[in-house]
């Protein structure tokens, strides 16, 4: 029997679209595994440090910021959340944003979020299918309408909203303006020409095949998520299809290949 296990999203509807959460071990969303009522967490165990979500996001999401490991432990009893965002699809002239405007600090910033002007000082992006945004913790960010993403992060599910565009929803003024990375020293933003991240928490790197891709688990875990493309994958029992933003999960010590034309978004720790 197989120890690659091929994944079931927890689905979470939003007013501005939905998630997926592809792999989740995190309480608020367990995925489970295919042809079971099992999930994820109970089928291994343990908790897992990473999350993998499908985004699409029909409008856009508020602007908001995550904490770091220690100011959420603290406050929110979760870890803290350093995500990246890889584009499947856009609208066309597609944008997001990720950080503010340089030349503030706590205070200033509180002001301009108090006079509700926050819109003109967002340091926007353009994207389209393919790229990588980075963002670490402390960076302010939202994904804008009509753009669909997998985002690779830590495993948690703290958010702090700091600006919502009238709709009325609970804001987070205080702790945002604890958190966010005012001077960019965490250096988020758009990666040119990616094929791999390198973060504190996590590795993600794009595999594109065509034919056979043979690898073997010597770390924690490895998962992908797919892109685009048809194909399988087998440990040497069973063949396991992949399709389009399916995700699976391979555990330490496992022999594997994978077969097809595909594009894979690989991530591990």
């Amino acid at each position: 029997m197989s120890k690659i296990l091929k994944l079931n999203p927890f689905y979470s509807e939003k007013i501005w679209g939905y998630e997926e959460w592809n792999l989740s071990t995190h309480k608020n969303g367990l995925c489970t595994v295919v042809d079971s009522e099992v999930t994820l967490l109970d089928s291994i165990g343990r908790d897992l440090p990473i999350m993998i979500k499908v985004i699409q996001a029909n409008d856009t999401l508020s602007v908001q910021v995550h904490p770091d490991d220690n100011y959420s432990r603290i406050h929110e009893n979760d870890n803290g959340k350093t995500e990246c965002w890889y584009i499947l699809d856009t609208k066309e002239d597609a944008s997001l944003i990720c950080g503010i405007k340089p030349g503030f600090n706590k205070e200033s910033f509180s002001k301009i979020i108090e006079e509700g002007n926050i819109e003109n000082y967002l340091k926007k992006v353009s994207v389209k299918p393919g790229d990588m945004i980075y963002i670490p913790v402390g960076t302010v960010h939202a994904i804008e309408g009509g753009i669909k993403l997998i985002e690779v992060q830590q495993s948690s599910d703290v958010t702090y909203r700091m600006y919502d565009w009238g709709r009325d929803r609970e804001m987070h003024i205080e702790k945002s303006l604890d958190v966010i990375d005012y001077d960019g020293k965490n250096k988020g933003g758009k990666i040119e020409n990616f094929s791999k991240l390198e973060t504190p928490y996590f590795t993600v790197e794009k595999v594109l095949l065509n034919g056979l891709y043979e690898d073997k688990v010597n770390r924690d875990f490895h998962s992908y998520t797919v892109i685009s493309g048809n194909g399988y994958i087998t440990d040497g029992y069973d063949k396991i299809e992949l399709n389009k933003e399916e995700t699976i999960y391979i555990p330490n010590n496992i022999e594997y290949k994978i077969v097809g034309e595909l594009e894979l978004l690989k991530s591990y720790i």
